[in-house]
């Protein structure tokens, strides 16, 4: 700790001579003019040592300016003033007067070496001292302030000498015992035991030396011991009411011991003692953040900025609260910026002495906050759909942290996310080679493998991930799989729906801590009036250029609007797009809430009026969960977006059919079921894409590369949703059907030459399978009729491309086993009227079918000619009778939550 000295009291007596008074009159006025400026500097001691240095400044001036007077004790004074006023440059300089005046005064070289210390000029400020302790070996405070200096150059065992140098001298010095344990204790657990005694033997000499106590906090607080560091710290703020330091640390204490409101009080009487301070400003934003309270973290974020521009720790923590407030943009400027202050300086002068103290410490710590940005960066770019910049930014951090797993499994991810499976699969592999147990990283790993058919270990691996998943559940955290994923893995139905239900909770939790603090209100539960229309919101982040706005464009605007006002709320931006321009034309009302905070779109949900909330995400990219769970209408439900269970107690309906959820199998789901009749997936076809059932504009097979004299069998769903079992039961086809070949899709494009070494494993030609990459869709529906049949895969179905097929008049094999996402299929071909025709109860009864199909050219040409006929009359593609259905399940939920006595699952006839 290191202050400036105060100089002696100011006696009549003069260092230097003045002359000598003329007799008489003139005598008088001298006397008189002597006891008037000894006056005026005993008044300006009197300010300073209250602490008014403004007041002591004029008052030194008047004597110093007006009189003329040039004595060093007056410089010594104000040189001292201008030190308290932070003027370090003018402290300097009338220490230095005072010095060429009398150059033996010790308490101007130390007053100097003060001011120099604190410009950060420590080799000077350690001459200084020195001059001083020449001139007076006995001066505890210049050993004190030299000890500091020395410190700050990293020179921790000659600040000790001077410590112990000032103790021998006095031993009573509390404020040096109290610095000798902050020295000790800054390293680290080596000198705990010391620190303590240190800060026990300054308490000995006086129980209320407030530092000390601070001291102990600190101690205890870094061994995370929190409860005991309160108790210090509550002392010292006890015996100083205006510690800032103190309150400081008990804020944290405080924080850490989830005692959050208290914490935030801490903080606020922090930011009252030190008005204008930027860190200070930065802990309580901290604490508002921890609390949900995202507006006033936000706003107090932005003043801490504005009082230190070049605070780079503000602008990451601000683009931490901005991505929270669903201001993703802002976000990313808040990071850019940070990461940009960061490589501009070594950051404050404390980091650059560190840096020159120690560099290769200081530069893994600022390799840590540079990575800190740079992670947040990259997540909040890879949320946004925009993987190359997020792989740019994980790059750098894997640069900076070589050896951490951390950095390896995020920029795994961004590889993922960019369909580069092949260097995520490396990347991953690499996070587990330098921490095995990272559930996280395997997990994502055995999906990566899964997207590519690599099935070299799949038993193996799935056998690991249930039993990583079962003992996280078990713990109470989060499992390492998530829901969408889960949906496609051979988890039995109990293990997937426990997986979606540890996520609900979370979600859950996190809304909490949103700060939205009053229950948002609902509408009346009373049947509607005559003429009063109920009041549905569809909640997305995919009105746009995606499957959901592909089957779901037309259904907005064809809502009866005389019995249903419809509002769209959209959590991603316009992509332009003709999907969604469409939607924002058609739907009644149209909300694009993207930049908008959970908490203020819940309340426009509210304000709005909404009686039955639709979720068309769940557990898919861009969902905003938190918002549902919320509650901001009183009936809510999960559809379309995600083919599962939600786990949801804040979704208690899920909308699907009798075929998807039959009795016995809804111990799947923990929503009770709104049963649609026929099948509850939608589609725009007859609408969108009539050209397709024009077969003179379908593209010939030469086109797409498939010979026109084979059998083709086909399957354009996602490589992730193969697996072995059925590959064996399509070789077993294609060996028994010898004049066709297998149609794939290159998607991912990784996994084609597994699928050629794994067909070669089971005696198929490689030959035979034919890959077609990507199309845009409307190409992509008029080629899904060329292929002669289907092969759908049973764990996770063909949903869309369902319907592209049979829209395409191409039949289509599959088999429905428990989960819902296995069984969207069988719904949509029983709604073609022809299910019993494509629909199978076993895998040997799939293969039968497929072979039968492929061999009876009769049978299959008959097929294929009535489910053509069937498309413009079945109920699977008739989208306008699709949406009456749809407003009776909307009545029924309302009416059931009129009556109280729901929600429950009901049928739709």
């Amino acid at each position: 700790m290191q202050s400036a000295l105060l100089p002696p009291p100011i006696t009549g007596q003069s260092h230097h001579h003045q002359g000598y008074p003329a007799p008489g009159a003139d005598h008088a006025a001298a006397r008189q003019g002597a006891m008037d400026l000894e006056s005026i500097l005993s008044e300006a001691h009197s300010a300073y040592r209250l602490g008014d240095f403004t007041r002591a400044l004029q008052l030194c001036q008047t004597v110093y300016i007006g009189n003329n007077v040039n004595r060093p004790d007056i410089l010594l004074l104000i040189g001292a003033i201008y030190y308290q006023l932070g003027n370090y440059k003018q402290c300097i300089a009338f220490n230095d007067r005072c010095i060429m005046l009398d150059p033996h005064m010790a308490e101007a070289h130390a007053n100097l070496a003060n001011a120099l210390q604190q410009l950060s000029n420590f080799d000077m400020a350690m001459i200084y001292y020195q001059s001083a302790l020449r001139l007076k070996p006995t001066f505890t405070d210049a050993y004190n302030n030299l000890a500091s200096a020395l410190v700050q150059k990293g020179m921790v065992p000659a600040a000790l000498q001077c410590y112990q140098a000032a103790l021998q001298i006095n031993p009573q010095l509390v404020d040096v015992h109290n610095n000798l344990g902050d020295l000790w204790r800054a390293q680290g657990q080596l000198g705990r035991i010391e620190a303590q005694n240190c800060y026990q033997e300054a308490l000995h000499i006086d129980a209320h030396y407030a530092p000390a106590w601070r001291g102990l906090g600190d101690l205890y607080r870094e061994a995370t011991d929190h409860n005991q560091a309160i108790i210090y710290y509550q002392e010292a703020v006890k015996l100083r009411p205006t510690y800032a330091d103190a309150y400081t640390g008990l804020g944290v204490s405080l924080k850490e011991s989830k005692r959050k409101d208290e914490a935030e009080a801490c903080f606020q009487q922090v930011v009252r003692l030190r008005p204008g301070c930027a860190l200070s400003l930065g802990n309580l934003a901290g604490v508002y953040y921890e609390q949900g309270k995202l507006d006033m973290a936000i706003a107090t974020y932005q003043e801490a900025i504005a009082c230190e521009p070049q605070f780079p720790e503000a602008y990451n923590n601000l683009g931490n609260a901005l991505r929270e407030a669903g201001r993703t943009d802002e976000a990313v400027q808040c990071y850019t910026i940070c990461i940009q202050l960061q490589f501009r300086a070594p950051g404050t002068p404390a980091v650059a002495r560190a840096l020159a103290a120690n560099p290769q410490a200081a530069a893994a710590q600022q390799a840590q906050r540079l990575s800190v940005a740079y992670n947040n960066l990259g997540g909040i770019l890879k949320m946004q759909g925009r993987a190359q910049e997020a792989i740019a930014c994980y790059e750098h951090v894997a640069l900076l942290q070589p050896d951490s797993p951390e950095a390896h499994a995020n920029l795994a991810s961004a590889y993922k996310d960019a369909a580069r499976q092949d260097t995520a699969i490396q990347r991953y592999q690499r996070a587990l080679q330098l921490r095995p147990d990272f559930p996280e990283a395997f997990a994502n790993l055995v999906h990566s493998l899964q997207c590519i058919c690599d099935w070299t270990e799949r038993p193996a691996l799935f056998s690991r991930l249930e039993n990583e998943v079962q003992r996280d559940l078990a713990a109470g955290r989060l499992p390492p799989v998530q829901p969408f994923h889960a949906m496609a893995y051979p988890f039995s139905a109990d293990l997937a729906l426990a997986i979606s239900s540890k996520y609900a909770e979370h979600c859950a939790v996190t809304a909490s801590r949103l700060g939205l603090t009053n229950l948002l209100t609902h509408p009346p539960a009373q049947p509607l009036a005559p003429g009063e229309r109920l009041r549905i919101a569809y909640v997305s982040s995919d009105f746009g250029n995606h499957p959901l706005s592909h089957l779901m464009a037309s259904v907005f605007g064809l809502h009866d609007r005389t019995r249903v006002e419809v509002f769209c709320y959209a959590l991603s931006p316009s992509d332009n797009s003709e999907w969604r321009c469409r939607i924002e034309g058609e739907a009644e009302h149209f909300l694009d809430v993207s930049a908008w905070g959970i908490p203020d779109i819940a309340r426009r949900i509210s304000a709005d009026g909404i009686q039955v909330a639709i979720n068309l995400n769940g557990y898919t990219k861009g969902a905003r969960n938190e918002i549902f769970a919320l509650w901001p209408a009183p009936v809510q439900a999960s559809y379309m977006g995600f083919p599962a269970t939600t786990g949801a107690s804040f979704l208690p309906y899920l909308i699907t059919d009798p075929v998807v959820a039959p009795e016995s199998c809804r111990h799947c789901y923990s929503e009770h079921l709104a049963l649609m009749p026929n099948c509850y997936f939608v589609n725009d076809y007859k609408g969108a894409h009539m050209d397709v059932l024009d077969e003179a504009t379908l593209p010939p097979r030469s086109e797409i590369g498939l010979p026109d004299d084979k059998i083709v069998y086909a399957c354009s769903n996602q490589l992730y949703k193969y697996d072995p079992e059925t590959f064996t039961t399509w070789c077993s086809i294609l060996n028994r059907v010898p004049n066709s070949v297998l149609w794939l899709l290159r998607f991912p494009p990784y996994g084609e030459p597994r699928i050629r070494a794994e067909a070669a494993a089971r005696g198929v030609d490689p030959a035979r399978i034919i890959f077609t990459d990507v199309a845009a869709k409307p190409v992509h529906i008029k080629r899904s009729g060329v292929a002669d049949v289907f092969l759908d895969t049973p764990l996770c179905n063909a949903h869309t491309t369902g319907c592209d097929v049979l829209w395409g008049g191409c039949p289509m094999v599959t088999l429905p086993l428990e989960r819902m996402a296995s069984r969207v299929a069988a719904s949509l071909c029983y709604a073609t009227g022809l299910g019993s025709e494509m629909v199978v109860a076993s895998q040997s009864e799939y293969e039968e079918l497929a072979v039968s199909l492929g061999v009876n050219h009769q049978k299959r040409n008959h097929l294929r000619h009535r489910l053509k006929r069937a498309r413009l009359r079945c109920p699977l593609f008739d989208t306008a009778q699709w949406v009456r259905d749809l407003e009776k399940v909307f009545f029924g939920m309302w009416d059931i939550h009129c009556q109280g006595n729901g929600p429950r699952t009901f049928e739709v006839a």
